[in-house]
């Protein structure tokens, strides 16, 4: 039976081993459907997709860098540095939130661009992405709740694709508008709206 310093270097250890487990189920989803975004919205001609796919590529590069900075984190410390390498992952979260803000401000000026020129956009085909969009982002949100409250890093990531799922819905929302009203100008107007998450 190890005694209490013993005990919690294995229980740290433990929700390390299962965050990185977390992070790595997660990267692999969004990177396969961003992939799938990125080429759903090529062929329906949708920018709210590509900015989908643009906030899964956001989260893609915060997982991997999470996993990272998780990693790092649970290195041993040397005895010249005192905070050990948990710094790296208050590092990660701040580039994390900087990601975000520089996806959002290309998304922005992208859609300007096209709400002055709307062009035609399959909605029924962007509609269908984008529910797999959010169907990926809810499985991921759901695997990595666990371990956010234990890890601001982990946190960071959730948040991440929490900001993702609701592109997703904007996204839907637009291709059904779309699909229905014919109204082309509502998928820059999604982007806007939903980009600056």
């Amino acid at each position: 039976m190890h005694g209490p310093p013993g005990h919690h270097h294995d229980h740290s250890h433990d929700h390390g081993s299962l965050n990185r487990k977390r992070l790595g189920w997660a990267f692999a989803m969004s990177s396969i459907y961003m992939v799938a975004e990125f080429v759903g919205g090529w062929l329906t001609n949708s920018l709210a997709l590509l900015a989908d796919a643009g906030h899964m590529l956001s989260d893609v590069g915060a997982l991997a860098l999470s996993f990272f900075a998780i990693w790092i984190a649970g290195r041993p410390s040397p005895s010249h540095r005192t905070y050990g390498y948990y710094r790296a992952e208050i590092l990660a979260a701040l580039v994390n939130g900087a990601s975000l803000i520089a996806i959002a401000l290309m998304i922005f000026w992208e859609a300007v661009q096209r709400f002055q020129s709307p062009e035609e956009v399959a909605g029924p085909m962007m509609m269908g992405i984008a529910v797999g969009g959010l169907v990926i982002n809810l499985i991921s949100m759901s695997i990595l709740h666990g371990g956010r409250d234990e890890s601001l890093n982990l946190r960071g990531a959730w948040l991440h694709v929490m900001m993702d799922a609701l592109g997703s819905v904007g996204a839907i929302l637009a291709g059904l508008a779309i699909w229905q009203f014919g109204w082309q100008w509502v998928d820059p107007l999604a982007s806007i709206l939903f980009g600056r998450w």
